[in-house]
């Protein structure tokens, strides 16, 4: 449906010194436009839609194109109103599949809103001869009347044939279009937008729906993604960490078998156990990246990035200004999306810095990462930001990615802090 942001005057004198009267006047004019262009191309479209669809080869990219001419028109036609009248309608969704456009039930709902315009579009042009052009007429014909002593003019029932008579019909008139043609224009206005709104926008039903779909969508992409980080963190543990600890074991064992005979053999064992527990602690240091670190809940998530931020090989500065202090849900995916972001950038994009910002507005958190980079990437290119956009839009978040070869890189994440 749609929503008013304008606030629409309801009084006619507070309506004469808004712009609203006058912007919807050129609105209902712009009707009787719209049926002479885009009611004889939504007429073609659909003729094309009903007609080509079921052509095998030809059909479905006739039909694909004539959809789209058609929300293409309904999209100015929201664009118009919320130009002239300041209404928000939401956008329909076109189907995916090009083989649904007959089908589309959106489609037929803006096809029936430009079959509607052509006698909608009669009535409002008739409704502008009453409320505007009768009564100027009217107002005028004291000034006819004194130049031309004969005449005669009738207006319904009423005939005005003498000086008198077109006083008092100009006065009457003029009442008329001070208190009743503003009126006029807004019932009018509201009936038009109400159509716009009905037949070419979202209902509340459906964007709830579509928005809950997306929700579940996410929330599985969220649970697909911690499937895939346990997995992975199951095969490195194994193949990685528990082989050192093995390894570890092993090296310490020859020491013990060896103490009290070869002094020499056994220090260097123990130097190869050292190492070797140094390599362990280190690959499970990586292994752990991007888990919740005990210094993110104890001193918040300057300090924590400002400890990753100093591990990193590639130099980063951070700002972080988040007062009032997020829910540690929020603080974990935004440590989260810094930590995979200054990863990606120590592998892939040869920068020479970066910067991690992260701010608070209202109920937003917004993380930056930048770097001076090669550029190139992008979303789902096998680097870790699918996984950034999956734990992101779990809870209701956006993820935005710049990044034009030859760089910079730059990458928002939008959280609710709510």
């Amino acid at each position: 449906m749609s929503t008013n942001e304008a606030v629409v005057p309801t009084r006619p004198w507070q309506l004469w010194r808004s712009p609203y009267l006058w912007l919807a006047t050129v609105h209902l004019v712009g009707d009787a436009v719209v049926v002479l262009t885009s009611g004889v191309l939504v007429l073609a479209a659909v003729a094309v839609v009903v007609l080509a669809w079921p052509l095998t080869f030809f059909g479905i990219p006739l039909s694909a194109a004539a959809a789209r001419c058609v929300y293409t028109l309904a999209g100015w036609e929201r664009a118009r109103a919320r130009i002239t009248r300041g209404q928000q309608v939401r956008a329909l969704t076109p189907p995916t599949d090009a083989r649904d456009a007959a089908r589309d039930p959106n489609l037929w709902r803006q096809f029936l809103y430009f079959a509607l315009l052509l006698p909608v579009a009669t009535a409002w042009g008739g409704l502008l001869v009453a409320a505007w052009s009768v009564p100027l007429v009217a107002i005028g014909l004291p000034l006819y009347f004194a130049k031309f002593a004969a005449g005669r003019a009738q207006f319904g029932p009423f005939v005005v044939d003498s000086v008198d008579r077109a006083l008092f019909a100009a006065v009457l008139a003029a009442a008329f279009l001070l208190l009743v043609t503003p009126l006029l224009m807004r019932a009018a206005s509201a009936a038009d937008g109400w159509l716009v709104g009905r037949l070419l926008g979202r209902s509340e039903t459906s964007a709830l729906t579509e928005r809950v779909s997306k929700l579940v969508a996410s929330r599985q992409q969220v649970v697909d993604s911690v499937e895939a980080e346990r997995r992975r963190m199951e095969r490195d543990l194994h193949d990685g960490a528990q082989q050192r600890l093995v390894s570890l074991a092993m090296t310490l064992g020859r020491a013990k078998n060896r103490l009290g005979q070869d002094e020499q053999a056994v220090r260097a064992l123990i130097e190869q156990a050292h190492a070797e527990a140094l390599q362990a602690i280190a690959e499970i240091r990586d292994l752990t990246r991007g888990l919740h670190p005990p210094v993110l809940t104890d001193r918040g998530l300057d300090a924590a990035l400002s400890a990753v931020a100093a591990r990193s090989p590639v130099p980063v500065s951070v700002t972080v200004d988040v007062e009032p202090r997020p829910s540690l849900t929020v603080e974990s995916i935004a440590y989260f999306v810094v930590t995979e972001a200054l990863t990606n950038v120590a592998k892939h994009a040869r920068a020479a810095q970066a910067r991690v910002s992260v701010t608070r507005t209202g109920g937003i958190l917004r993380i930056e990462v930048s770097d001076d980079g090669q550029g190139g990437a992008h979303l789902g290119g096998g680097t870790g930001l699918q996984g950034l956009s999956d734990r992101v839009a779990g809870v209701d978040g956006r993820l935005g990615l710049s990044s034009p070869v030859g760089g910079p890189t730059v990458l928002i994440a939008e959280v609710p802090c709510t």
